[in-house]
């Protein structure tokens, strides 16, 4: 149960990093 917690938390994390990502490179580039 504890495993599959820190999936879902790891798996929202590189979510949301590859989101902050994009719009970071839509920013550099407008």
């Amino acid at each position: 149960m504890f495993k599959s917690c820190v999936f879902i938390v790891e798996y929202v994390c590189s979510i949301t990093g590859a989101v902050i990502f994009t719009f970071y490179q839509v920013f550099l580039c407008v």
